[in-house]
């Protein structure tokens, strides 16, 4: 498996793990009412019309919410799938507009009107590949425009802030239905607050970006379609949150299995028929997302069977509450089919036999890409670039918190942080490594993020070793032993052990540590590389047992913020790598982990002022601020940034209305995909 950092996609999925019953990310102000989007044509008379064909620009600033748009009118007849057609006209389904929400959301599609009909073929390796499947189903309460340049309404079809920013309103889509037919209302959305969020079995540790100064939110139910959220204090950030948000879990269902409301002969029942003995540990195995039959969803295609079988099949949600331009009700393919495969390797000959729609997990990495490229045509696929977040590989973590007095006072001083930056040749590695693909640098926020600039990436960057040995010199760290490593001020070896993140027996990050050990003996720094699995290097760094690690890290790109990342503002212990300690310090206030230094604080300081600006070009101008700092200080270092092209899905020729650049596929709509005849 090819080494991996928290992306933008990991980042909201998470959010949707917390929605079922840990945390939710944040809710707060913005200046403008979102408004519902464009409203449906008419049904086509014959042959569907292609739509234009769209291409996302650059992203060149934060997020903004939606223009407001005219509210859409009913068409006067809505088209379905002729699968569900027919389920009508045997009085098992109510008719299309009956099934439909009053102002459906409207899709454009990315190359035309598709047509109805035919089989989404995936592959997966076991449970852990859910969540590939998360990134094609789930729905939240907003999304991101594809450029990430607006934040458009999804479920929600509006919301708005009180001037103060301290509460916002969110209106849902009236008529909107769960897969099983039953309303979709604001009832789901305060059982899931009331009884799974404030049920502390449930939610022990409540959700923290439902907090804003130390206390919890508020939420009320306005109406049937509405609900309001408050805070203590302003909360501006939640604009860049709001792609995040899973507010609802269907209560109706979801009550037999609660301790509250279950009959309690019928709970024991089914805890007994469960292999449980708690109540909580039924309800964990009941809402288990993406492998519970009979669960209601808002997805275009709802599961059939469990991901252990040999193939999982999803079927089309007859109550799906999207419509593409023509006034066609979607999704436009009947199902998907997942099958089960025993590891990566089987996924990768699927895909380049022909026998795989659409697959990105498991395949894109720098190492399948040419065998990939080459079989484009057996395969009858094309390959498409996906969403780079600028993930700087090779980033080097320091234990600013080390046991060690001598190693804890060298990580701290900036001076040698620079040294170390400087001896290492990062272009040769960038060739030699991913022959060249990535883009030397220091650690930052990708390019084209509204915090981006060249200042950042060019901070103590290029290859020096003279000055790194003059840097070292300042230092006291003069004198050497008999193989030319220096000594430390105690008199011992200069020796750093560099704990590498691997996995899967992938040799890429143990390459680059031992090109790494070669620049710094040059310096007279000895570097000891010692292989860590992903399994244990998490805990291993978090505990400050290490010397240095490396690993990957980026601090924010369009569409995921930093204010979303730990390793930019450095102030959630469990989000980030860099000075754990700290940011358990900051998180427990000052009860455990350790006092951090000035400039860290400061940099906390932005990130409050951050999360509670309401001006999107202030909190810009913050997030600029914070690089600022982590180009001036380096607590982190990193060697290059991943391509554009660095990420990338195969996807059958036949298979349409995927973008030809899928910055992130979340923002296109999954339900729009039609295999062309």
């Amino acid at each position: 498996m090819k080494e991996r950092v928290l992306t933008r996609r990991d980042f909201l999925r998470a959010s949707a793990l917390t929605a079922i019953g840990a945390v939710v990310a944040a809710c707060a102000p913005a200046p403008t009412p979102t408004k519902a989007p464009t409203k449906p044509v008419a049904a086509p008379t014959a042959t569907p019309k292609p739509a234009e064909p769209t291409k996302p620009p650059a992203p060149t600033a934060t997020p903004k919410p939606a223009e407001p748009t005219a509210t859409p009118k009913p068409v006067a007849k809505y088209n379905e799938a002729p699968m569900l057609a027919e389920l009508v006209k045997q009085g098992k389904l109510p008719p299309v507009d009956q099934r439909l929400p009053i102002e459906p959301l409207v899709v454009t599609p990315v190359e035309q009107v598709g047509i109805y009909g035919g089989v989404w073929r995936e592959a997966h390796v076991g449970i852990n590949d859910r969540w590939q499947n998360s990134y094609f189903l789930f729905e939240r309460i907003a999304r991101f425009s594809p450029d990430f340049t607006k934040i458009l309404p999804n479920v929600a079809k509006s919301w708005a802030f009180t001037p103060d920013g301290k509460s916002i309103t969110i209106n849902l889509r009236k008529g909107m239905n769960w897969s099983d037919g039953s309303p979709f209302t604001t009832a789901d959305v305060m059982f899931w607050w009331e009884d799974v969020v404030l049920n502390d079995e449930l939610t022990p540790t409540k959700p923290v970006r439902m907090k804003i100064g130390g206390e919890l939110a508020k939420v009320e139910k306005v109406d049937d379609y509405a609900f309001k959220i408050s805070f203590k204090q302003a909360y501006g950030a939640f604009e860049e949150f709001l792609p995040s948000q899973i507010m609802w879990v269907p209560a109706t269902y979801s009550k037999q299995f609660h301790t509250k409301y279950a009959d309690k002969a019928k709970l024991d029942a089914a805890m007994k028929e469960e292999g449980v003995d708690k109540w909580t540990a039924l309800w964990a195995a009941k809402r288990m997302d993406l492998n519970n039959p009979g669960v209601p969803e808002i997805f275009a295609w709802v599961c059939k069977n469990k991901l252990d079988q040999p193939v999982q099949i999803y079927e089309r949600n007859p109550y799906y509450w999207k419509v593409d331009t023509a006034g066609n009700q979607l999704p436009y393919l009947d199902r998907k089919e997942r099958t089960l495969v025993p590891d990566a390797q089987a996924i990768l000959l699927k895909a380049l036999a022909g026998d795989i729609d659409y697959q990105d997990r498991n395949v894109a990495g720098v190492a399948n890409r040419p065998v990939i490229m080459e079989n484009r045509q057996k395969g009858d696929y094309r390959v498409l670039a996906t969403l780079s977040p600028g993930t700087y590989w090779g980033t080097v973590f320091f234990n600013f918190t080390h046991k060690d007095p001598v190693l804890k006072e060298l990580f701290n001083k900036v001076e040698f942080r620079q040294a170390f930056s400087l001896a290492v040749n990062r272009q040769e590695v960038n060739e030699l490594i991913d022959k060249g693909t990535g883009t030397p640098g220091q650690l930052t926020c990708k390019p084209n993020s509204p915090w981006w600039k060249q200042e950042f990436v060019d901070a103590y960057a290029k290859y020096d070793p003279a000055a790194a040995n003059k840097l070292l010199d300042a230092l006291g760290l003069t004198k050497k032993d008999a193989e030319g490593y220096r000594l430390r001020s105690d008199g011992k070896r200069l020796s750093l052990v560099y704990s590498v993140f691997t996995a899967g027996g992938d040799q890429i990050p143990l390459n680059r540590a031992e090109l790494v050990k070669k620049y710094l003996k040059d310096v007279g720094v000895e570097i000891i590389v010692k292989s860590v699995d992903r399994a244990l290097w998490v805990p291993h760094v978090h505990a400050s047992e290490h010397d240095i690690a490396d690993y990957a890290a980026n601090l924010g790109f369009f569409g995921n913020p930093p204010i979303v990342r730990g390793e930019a503002f450095l102030n959630a212990e469990g989000n980030q790598h860099i000075a754990t300690q700290w940011g358990l310090w900051n998180e427990s206030g000052g009860k455990q982990g350790v006092e951090p230094p000035a400039e860290i604080k400061k940099l906390w300081e932005l990130y409050e002022k951050t999360m509670a600006e309401v001006s999107g070009e202030k909190r810009i101008q913050y997030q600029t601020e914070a690089m600022a700092l982590h180009a001036k200080n380096l607590w982190a270092i990193a060697w290059y940034a991943e391509p554009d092209l660095g990420r990338f899905v195969l996807v059958k020729n036949n298979f349409r209305n995927v973008p030809d650049k899928a910055f992130d596929v979340e923002t296109y709509h999954t339900a729009q995909f039609f295999i062309k005849k």
